[in-house]
């Protein structure tokens, strides 16, 4: 009965630790949309896509950590009970990359929200640039002008999955 106990207790800390890395991503996009109305931003479907696909790419490596926490706790549990070796079931490893998820997660909500401005600002001076080199005629300037915006939405219709 000790053995179920044990194991009904680890599931429950799994379940926990499993549950802590969705809890920093909403923070951070809590966060992220907090910084969008300061700079005066709309609020638009692409971060909440971002969030998903955030979600999606953490647990795909959760879950694998998962098994290599399991495979190592069957062994565990087998040389408790064949060899009377006494190490303690925990899963560590999916501990560990949880650990790291939140890191990212925090560092990501303590990033200034001018940061992403001065990074649009190098988006402008890239315009600018391509602007000054067509600036003999105005249907140049236009179509250059057309050409960043389009590369701008090629990036993020690739980043989206939509190619």
């Amino acid at each position: 009965m000790k053995g179920l106990q044990e194991l009904f207790v680890v599931a429950w800390m799994l379940f926990g630790i499993l549950l802590t890395p969705l809890l920093f991503i909403l923070f951070d996009l809590w966060s992220g949309i907090r910084k969008a109305r300061q700079r005066g931003e709309d609020i638009t479907s692409y971060g909440w896509r971002r969030t998903t696909q955030k979600i999606s790419q953490y647990y795909n490596a959760l879950l694998a950590l998962v098994v290599i926490d399991c495979m190592q706790m069957a062994g565990i549990w087998y040389l408790t009970n064949y060899y009377e070796s006494r190490i303690p079931l925990f899963p560590i490893i999916t501990l560990l990359g949880a650990l790291g998820i939140a890191l990212i997660e925090v560092k990501s909500i303590y990033e200034k929200a001018d940061e992403k401005a001065k990074r649009h600002a190098g988006d402008i001076a890239v315009l600018a640039g391509e602007i000054a080199k067509h600036s003999n005629e105005p249907k140049e300037i236009a179509q250059a002008v057309v050409n960043y915006i389009n590369k701008d939405n090629i990036k993020e219709d690739k980043q989206d999955g939509r190619s």
